[in-house]
């Protein structure tokens, strides 16, 4: 068996590669965005549900299944783990903070690690069963959709919006921008992802005006 090539250019052409690439950059990016502002207060920005909901996708598919984009993209779902691990990390440490009531504060990590052993038998179930992409992608926007969602409420909810990143706004929206590029040119016909992809592209726009018109000009990360 001819070893596995660093990049897929045999079904994938340089222009969608580079997309994905730019893409998942952009997303690593993020990640540490978030990561600074759970250093510098205490504070996870994501969402819990999202959060449970993303890592259980990157340990699918960067431990579980693999894609077919080449070796250097199989090691970058385990590097977006990777750095997803230590989010997980501040969330189940700071992340009761976004709960009101003081009951549900009891339960917050039993909570967290149900919803990502859940989250991570629904998507093997799912991708062992044919319904998504080689890419992992069906499965990947049902998720990043979730967190495009619940980014609203959760900092309309916020009494104090400062630990809340510009970077990390701006970076989210251009990862989903850039990979929602590579699923327009590689899967023009599956119209279930390309929904998926329009509905979080307009969340992601919503989020970022809302974030630079109700955040305190002053606070700006």
């Amino acid at each position: 068996m001819s070893p596995e090539p660093l990049v897929n250019t045999a079904k994938y052409t340089t222009p969608e590669l580079l997309f994905f690439a730019a893409g998942g950059l952009a997303w690593a990016l993020a990640y540490m965005g978030v990561l600074r502002q759970i250093v510098r207060h205490q504070f996870v920005e994501i969402p819990a549900t999202a959060v449970a909901g993303n890592i259980a996708w990157e340990f699918t598919w960067g431990l579980v299944y693999r894609t077919d984009l080449g070796e250097v993209f199989v090691w970058g779902y385990r590097l977006w783990f990777l750095l997803d691990l230590f989010i997980v990390w501040g969330l189940l440490r700071y992340g009761v903070r976004h709960l009101a009531t003081p009951k549900l504060r009891e339960y917050f990590r039993f909570a967290v690690v149900s919803a990502i052993l859940a989250f991570a038998a629904a998507l093997y179930l799912l991708v062992r069963q044919g319904y998504d992409t080689s890419t992992g992608l069906v499965s990947g926007y049902m998720a990043t959709l979730m967190m495009s969602a619940l980014y609203i409420p959760q900092f309309f909810r916020e009494n104090d919006r400062t630990p809340y990143s510009a970077f990390v706004a701006w970076c989210k929206l251009l990862g989903n921008g850039l990979v929602i590029g590579f699923c327009v040119l590689v899967y023009p016909e599956n119209h279930f992802l390309q929904a998926l992809c329009g509905i979080t592209l307009v969340l992601d726009v919503y989020y970022v005006f809302l974030f630079h018109t109700r955040r305190a000009p002053a606070a700006v990360a």
